[in-house]
């Protein structure tokens, strides 16, 4: 054994003895110097070997060669070494009797409160005494008054519990900027209310046009913030409030300093449902989407001056068409049909206007404004529903912003169900991520056990390597010995003692070749396991983000549905159709019998009893 070998012998010895490595860790360890010495001749360090393994700290072989150099350096004594003093928080004391008074600070350093610990009322101490401990502690700002502080003392409240003693300022934020739009930001509009409630249909808007550099928004900035101070008498400043930047899409750009949105390109200007500005080409098609034109996909305005056909596809900015056919309609913005629509399916992320509508899928961001009927459809709008002077009959209709419309159902139609109030692609996006959950969630259910099978695999093959470099050792210290008989000429060549001699080197050679390829076998299969277990514990980390966004996503979405409140109500001007389903968000009402000009509304105030629950309340049209 060389001088370098007996000190990395030594090293793993101390390794183990500190239980900082496994003996199998060390074996693997030697093998692997062995194999490096063997194809480069430099003998690397033991200890460098095992942090590269990963199984050993910069700090724990600090500790190591520090035990081996006292080792080394100092003559062994029988006496055990003292064991490590231990860390910990420092025992405390028991209470005096009477009583004692601890005031802590909050985090923010917002607000100190103080505690009495012990007999009440606290005759130990006085307001002054009170106003010393605070100043110790370098409280200032926002003391309660003298008057409080003895009340607080001789125990006449906060008994038992901590006491605001100190009350800092919190820093008020800058008010956000006001947006002021230069063009109509709802050009399709639903329809002109005139002054008996009823829609003016003839009033359908215009759409506005703007040329390139036109001034589409600016922002005015709000009041400026105050600062706040903490319980300390420091200065809070005031916190930086979340930019309101302009959302620009194309044809629209945002000024240098971000104030201003003005037009890149002439065109129709457009403010989408997540506040997109942006300016449309407009694609005009002078007959019907029909096999002459085929599917249309056009990134703007496409303008139909007929109608959409059977089987057609059109994906687009927003729409307008005499009328929409058994097609399928995929549209960023508005829709606009006022000959009708028949068996459709839509998907629009802006407001619906149409004359009737029948047998359709439609799903709207904005609002829906019918002429006529809708007859046999399901519609689902995060708006309103207005069809003030038509009818719903047989359909299914959602509309967070409630429904207005003159009749449900008929005498012989079937019912009609009405959801009011409910954000329903809130409601589907907050599934599907909770799906999505589920499922990282089971796939992260296997990835320890499959961890730990490859841990033990990995260990096993390191016993494997320490027992065949034990055979090695063996093998190389017999093939050293019988070399150097040969080389110091003991035995007489071609006698029957060196024949033997050399038969003996040559099958320990032999041995040794195969142990050899054992250890590459081994060290291949080992490189294999630790790469699994690198990518393994990789998704171990990956998942746990994934469900950490994956939740945040969806703690947003129940933010925002908290604070994004529908309209659960249903007005009726004409007739009301008993079997017709009226749900909310907290309650479900089937009419019982025909009514005429009411409004549905959910309520939860107290009902004539006294009681107070979600319900719906029936009250005349207004």
């Amino acid at each position: 054994m060389t001088g370098e070998q007996g000190i990395d012998k030594k090293f793993g010895v101390i390794a183990v003895e500190l239980n900082f490595v496994g003996q199998e860790k060390v074996d693997k360890a030697l093998v692997v110097q062995n194999r490096i010495f063997e194809k480069t001749s430099v003998s690397m360090p033991i200890g460098e070997i095992l942090m590269e393994m990963g199984v050993l700290s910069s700090e724990e072989r600090s500790e190591i060669l520090r035990v081996q150099n006292e080792v080394e350096g100092q003559p062994q004594t029988d006496k055990e070494p003292a064991p490590p003093e231990r860390k910990g928080k420092p025992s405390r004391s028991a209470p005096k009797k009477g009583s004692n008074l601890d005031i802590s600070v909050s985090k923010d350093k917002l607000k100190a409160t103080a505690y009495i610990e012990g007999e009440v009322p606290a005759r130990e101490f006085n307001v002054n005494d009170v106003k010393i401990m605070l100043h110790s502690q370098g409280i200032l700002y926002g003391i309660a008054d003298d008057t409080l502080i003895e009340a607080f003392l001789r125990g006449e409240f906060s008994v038992g519990e901590g006491w605001t003693i100190a009350t800092g300022t919190e820093p008020v934020p800058d008010a956000p900027p006001q947006i002021v739009y230069h063009f109509d930001t709802d050009p399709l509009k639903i329809g002109t209310m005139t002054e008996d409630g009823l829609m003016d249909w003839k009033d359908r808007g215009r759409l506005p046009q703007v040329k390139e550099g036109d001034l589409l928004a600016e922002k005015n900035p709000g009041p400026k913030g105050k600062e706040g101070m903490d319980v300390y008498g420091k200065k809070i400043p005031i916190p930086k409030s979340r930019e309101q930047r302009f959302k620009c899409g194309k044809g629209a750009r945002r000024s240098p300093d971000g104030m201003q949105v003005h037009a890149a390109s002439s065109g129709i200007p457009k403010l989408s449902c997540s506040g997109e500005i942006a300016v449309m080409p407009t694609l005009h098609i002078q007959g019907d989407i029909s096999l002459e034109t085929g599917h249309v996909e056009f990134d703007g305005h496409i303008e139909v001056a007929g109608a959409v056909e059977k089987g057609y596809r059109v994906k687009g900015g927003s729409l307008h068409a005499n009328e929409i056919r058994d097609a399928q309609i995929d549209i960023d913005g508005d829709i606009s049909a006022m000959n009708g629509i028949f068996g459709a399916t839509i998907k629009a992320g802006g407001n619906l206007k149409a004359g009737h509508i029948h047998n359709s899928d439609i799903i709207l961001a904005g609002d829906m404004a019918v002429e006529k009927e809708i007859i046999e459809a399901t519609i689902e709008a995060n708006g309103r529903c207005l069809i003030n002077d038509g009818i719903i009959i047989s359909s299914a209709v959602s509309a967070k912003m409630g429904i207005t419309a003159m009749d449900i159902g008929t005498e012989a139609s079937k019912s009609s169900e009405l959801i009011v109030g409910i954000d329903r692609q809130m409601e589907r996006d907050a599934e599907a991520i909770k799906n999505e959950i589920q499922a990282v969630k089971t796939e992260r259910e296997t990835l320890p056990t499959r961890l730990e099978a490859l841990r033990n695999r990995s260990d096993e093959i390191g016993t494997q390597l320490g027992e065949v470099a034990q055979h090695q050792d063996k093998c190389m210290v017999q093939h050293r010995r019988l070399q150097e008989k040969i080389e110091a000429g003991l035995l007489k060549q071609g006698s029957a003692a060196a024949e033997k001699l050399q038969k003996t080197i040559s099958e320990l050679k032999t041995r040794q070749d195969a142990y050899d390829l054992e250890v590459a076998q081994l060290m291949e299969a080992d490189e294999t396991i630790d790469q699994e277990i690198k990518t393994t514990e990789k998704a171990i980390t990956e998942s746990a983000a994934t469900l950490q966004e994956l939740n945040t996503r969806l703690g947003t979405i129940t933010e925002a549905q908290k604070t994004s409140v529908g309209l659960a109500a249903v007005k009726i001007g004409g007739n009301l159709f008993s079997g017709t389903r009226i749900t909310g968000p907290h309650s479900t009402m089937v009419v019982q019998e025909n009514l005429k000009r009411l409004s549905v509304v959910e309520t939860d105030k107290p009902d004539h009893e006294g009681v107070k629950r979600w319900r719906f309340e029936i009250n005349p049209f207004r």
